[in-house]
């Protein structure tokens, strides 16, 4: 099991991850506040297009400005993690040619190098909520379970590109591409109401739809976990089954990754 091997290669890895954050974040004069910066100018300008073009009013009683940081957030992580869980092997292919390693380890690195990014807003999102008036619930205590569920979902899906990549070189650019058409499905700029009854089974068994609206719940609208049983089993099901295919994946072609490298 891969918890089992991370444990037994402990040092290394938050070795590791200390190393990729360096290189990714802190190998610039500002170092990690362009990485912080790049999708707060992005939310700079929704909402301003939103506010002040489309004058978008509150969503379900909440400022549309927290309603929608709480789930842009959410989607940078995911995208973040999985592009650069795809990365892993090819752009640390010299760890795979020269010396024996555990190739699980790379896409675990990747993604949680890209968390701490994540909890950096997440405290920035934290200071907005208490700015607006968004006190700390009983409902918050869950927040746990959904930066657990956020990881391991996008581990899967980092596990599955990463092994991809390896051997379709272009697959970077599908990828990207699966981004964009994940950011317009998910009700992320959109407020799900506005499906009719027979399109929500669209954004009811979205798994990142689940994790949006989990931070949204938990956040602004004192909602539990266990109040969606159905899309909680459905989530849950679907990420383990793509973590499952993540490690046979890897089980079955890392002995090729050095040649194919």
């Amino acid at each position: 099991m891969i918890l089992k091997k991370i444990s037994k290669y402990l040092p290394v890895f938050f070795d590791l991850v200390k190393s990729d954050f360096q290189r990714r974040y802190l190998g610039t004069y500002l170092g990690a506040f362009w990485a912080v910066a790049a999708p707060f100018s992005i939310i700079g300008v929704l909402l301003f297009v939103f506010n002040v073009g489309f004058r978008s009013g509150p969503v379900a009683g909440v400022d549309f400005d927290v309603w929608l940081v709480s789930g842009l957030i959410v989607w940078f992580y995911i995208s973040d993690a999985i592009v650069s869980g795809g990365n892993s092997i090819t752009e640390y292919g010299f760890l795979v040619k020269k010396i024996r390693f555990m190739t699980e380890l790379l896409p675990v690195v990747r993604i949680t190098s890209s968390l701490y990014i994540h909890l950096i807003n997440f405290s920035l999102l934290l200071v907005l909520l208490l700015f607006r008036g968004h006190y700390p619930t009983l409902h918050w205590a869950q927040l746990p379970y959904y930066f657990v569920a956020l990881y391991i979902f996008v581990l899967a899906l980092g596990m599955i590109a990463a092994v991809i990549q390896v051997f379709v070189k272009d697959f970077g650019g599908v990828i990207a591409i699966l981004m964009q058409i994940g950011f317009w499905a998910t009700p992320i700029l959109w407020d799900a109401k506005i499906l009719p009854d027979h399109f929500r089974f669209i954004v009811t068994y979205n798994p990142a739809n689940y994790l949006v609206q989990g931070y949204r719940e938990t956040l602004l609208f004192e909602k539990w976990f266990f109040d969606r049983p159905l899309e909680s089993l459905f989530f849950w099901g679907l990420t383990l089954a793509l973590f499952t295919v993540g490690l046979t994946l890897f089980n079955r072609t890392k002995h090729q990754f050095a040649d194919v490298l």
